[in-house]
């Protein structure tokens, strides 16, 4: 028998195939698991050269697989030298003054960009305008992005800059706003914010490279060893996944990164001309399928409801992109076979897309599509069996539960009985579906302990709502790990291969600093990876 290169051993060992930890451990030979379990049973694998980690308590497991990011802008707008952070400002004048000194502290930037706003934290819950903006900075283009990245502000100088009057059109899917008089505010919804980031997002290619590279190495310092990265990429660089293949390649970029590109390629290219667009051959970079929007957020009003908003009563909302042209887009990925991921925050987007699949599925069979819906924010509880039965994914983000926590952003858009049908996390899990788990960074950070900790307690940071939000739809410590490694790795249709620590399958393994099994919920917010591995080689260790 062939003996282990690396045994990794420890007393809380959890494997992602059960929902609770064991003492034993891990061995590693090239870039494959050999065996994985008791102590006993890992004796026989352990020759003279082998080197064997022992990690105490701390948690070993499956390398964390973020199954939803947006890579690429995330890298620039966690660079503290290209993006200023907004999301602990509480008051729009805080908020500018941060803008102002990041100004007069980046000269050499030709764009001002904040990031992360959360409106609802301000005395008026509103993007501000042009004109409040230029108040602060009129002789330098600023561009805003609101936590969510489906609303937008700018100032009249980056107005100028891009060329929008009050002439141009709305684009396809996005809104610029105007007062009553015709005039630009300077607000701007959903696409009508890629007037701005195609020039934003476009840096020179040495800032690209390092922004990348430090990032992937960041995500695996969390634990991280795979990433979903999903279209948009809101950055207007040429190919951003070539230049992640090419790092990888090179080995300065330590991830695999699993590609959703633009659903409507699919009109007019063939299946096979975008595999080949999309093949980086011997990288871990990886065409898995499409995504595309169908509605907004619900704190905005932007997500597509069945019924009419509590605190907007004369909208339900509405879709960012033509529902028709989603669905014959739907149509056509099934008929071809490809997994096709869909952005569903409102009921009615969820209903819509249910639909689809369905029809899908009707006229081209089951097949060995995995589709997903991303975010299920809203779930009406007949739609509830309809994932399980169809076979299609729920993706999470709970995280985004605290966002809208402290200023009830949820609770006053849908009021009482729908905000009860929120991020039903235990609702889909009990169902049957496969529910998996990401960041939706850079809407929020990186970090998966935060996710965790949002799917396991439903609790604000500080505690105040011990009880925790609609606590019946809390999950366990286990269930959510494994939907942050095996259902990930499931949902993107790599299970084969990643997601759990099982014999014959790649050694992507995190060590946690702690048994989040025996922490409590600040302590979990608290954890980070000790030891990173991917394909048997350590990417990171502390």
């Amino acid at each position: 028998m062939d003996k282990a290169e690396v045994v990794i051993r420890s007393n809380a060992v959890f494997t992602g195939t059960g929902l609770a930890p064991f003492k034993g451990g891990v061995a590693v030979k090239g870039d494959k698991i050999v065996a994985c379990g008791e102590d006993k049973y890992l004796d026989t694998f352990i020759g003279p050269d082998t080197e064997i980690r022992d990690f105490g308590d701390k948690l070993v497991m499956p390398g964390l697989i973020d199954s939803h990011t947006h890579f690429a802008q995330g890298a620039f707008m966690t660079d503290p030298d290209f993006a200023v952070n907004l999301i602990d400002c509480t008051s729009f004048e805080q908020a500018m003054e941060r803008v102002r000194s990041f100004a007069d502290s980046h000269l050499d930037n030709e764009w001002i960009v904040g990031c992360q706003i959360i409106q609802f934290q301000w005395e008026i819950p509103e993007m501000p305008t042009a004109a409040m903006i230029d108040q602060y900075v009129s002789d330098r283009p600023v561009f805003l992005q609101q936590v969510d990245l489906h609303t937008f502000s700018a100032n009249s100088c980056a107005i100028n800059k891009v060329g929008v009057t009050r002439d141009t059109p709305d684009p396809a899917g996005g809104k610029i706003l105007k007062d009553a008089d015709g005039n630009l505010t300077g607000v701007f919804s959903n696409n009508a914010g890629a007037i701005f980031m195609d020039e934003v997002y476009n840096p020179a290619m040495d800032i690209v490279e390092a922004s990348f590279s430090k990032t992937a190495k960041r995500a695996n310092a969390l634990g991280i060893t795979t990433v979903g990265m999903v279209n948009p990429t809101f950055v207007s660089m040429d190919n951003p996944y070539a230049v992640l293949a090419d790092l990888n390649a090179r080995g300065d970029l330590p991830l695999r990164v699993f590609l959703y590109t633009d659903l409507f390629e699919n009109e007019r290219l063939e299946l096979h001309e975008i595999q080949e667009k999309y093949n980086f051959p011997d990288t871990q970079v990886e065409w898995h399928g499409f995504k595309q929007f169908l509605d907004g957020v619900c704190s905005d009003h932007t997500a597509w409801m069945l019924e009419p908003y509590s605190n907007a009563p004369e909208t339900c909302g509405e879709p960012a992109e033509d529902p028709e042209r989603i669905r014959a887009a739907i149509l056509k990925a099934t008929q071809w076979g490809v997994d096709t991921r869909i952005h569903t925050i409102g009921d009615r987007s969820v209903h819509f897309v249910l639909d689809c699949f369905k029809e899908g599925e009707r006229l081209h069979g089951k097949g060995e599509c995995r589709h997903s819906m991303e975010h299920n924010e809203t779930v009406q509880p007949e739609d509830l069996p309809r994932y399980a039965e169809l076979g299609v994914s729920a993706g999470m983000q709970p995280w985004h539960m605290l966002l809208d926590m402290p200023d009830r952003a949820k609770d006053d858009a849908v009021g009482p009985e729908r905000a009860a049908l929120s991020w039903p996390l235990h609702s889909l899990l009990a169902s049957g579906a496969c529910v998996h788990l990401g960041s939706d960074f850079p809407v929020v950070g990186l970090e998966p302990m935060e996710e965790i900790y949002g799917a396991v307690f439903r609790m604000l940071e500080d505690g105040s709502n011990p009880e925790g939000w609609f606590p019946e739809e809390r999950i366990t410590m286990g269930d959510a790990l494994r939907a942050y490694t095996y259902g990930s790795a499931y949902a993107m249709h790599a299970e084969d291969r990643i997601g759990t620590l099982s014999c014959g399958k790649q050694a992507d393994i995190c060590v946690l600093d702690r048994n989040l099994f025996d922490c409590a919920p600040e302590e979990v917010l608290e954890a980070t990876s000790a030891f990173t591995m991917i394909a048997g080689k350590v990417v990171f260790e502390a």
